[in-house]
């Protein structure tokens, strides 16, 4: 049974089933802050969410670069479901010490299809993540360089779980570089901007 309010997601799901079942399909893991999970050109992935901590997604620009697109939460979930026709090419580096749910992709996409709750959780996720690209893509399209970061900064301003219990405010482990990318502005102009924030 689901309690009112509360985000039903795959791991839920298997909780319900016996234990043997779900190590079948899903374990926890812990990885170190800087490893990547996943780079191009690796097409297959696990899907991972997020227990604790804080994971980078984004791509690399024609002569290597690294940006970021967003920086993933507790609860979000991320890796390759295989729904682009090969056209996948992200990465996804750990921020932050973190814990993983790690999913065999094929069952996970199992879930999303046949399981009514499963399915509603995937959909509820997927709108939110549309939705905030779309105020990402807004916001760099018309509000002023403070305006963005400030959003940026508000957005991460709540405490996350990372490593053995540690709690931090997000926005404290994002790099300036990170709040560039996520903002559409330089590094110097992010640096310039959050050394005049109390944060």
């Amino acid at each position: 049974m689901i309690a009112e309010g509360k985000d039903f997601g795959p791991f839920d799901f298997l909780a319900e089933k016996d234990a043997d079942f779900s190590v079948r399909f899903m374990e926890e893991l812990f990885v170190e802050k800087g490893i990547s999970l996943y780079r191009p050109p690796e097409k297959i992935t696990p899907i991972y969410q997020i227990k604790s901590g804080l994971v980078k997604i984004g791509g690399y620009s024609e002569d290597g670069r690294e940006g970021g697109y967003d920086v993933l939460k507790e609860g979000e979930f991320f890796g390759n479901l295989r729904y682009l026709d090969g056209q996948f090419s992200e990465f996804a580096k750990v921020l932050t010490p973190v814990y993983l749910r790690k999913f065999d992709s094929d069952y996970f996409k199992y879930l999303i299809v046949h399981e009514p709750e499963v399915s509603e959780w995937f959909n509820k996720q997927v709108v939110k993540r549309w939705c905030r690209a779309e105020e990402r893509l807004f916001a760099i399209r018309s509000l002023s360089p403070e305006e963005r970061v400030n959003r940026i900064c508000k957005y991460y301003s709540q405490e996350i779980v990372i490593g053995q219990g540690r709690k931090v405010k997000a926005i404290q482990v994002i790099s300036i570089q990170d709040i560039a990318d996520l903002t559409g502005l330089t590094r110097q102009t992010a640096s310039k901007i959050l050394k005049s924030i109390q944060l």
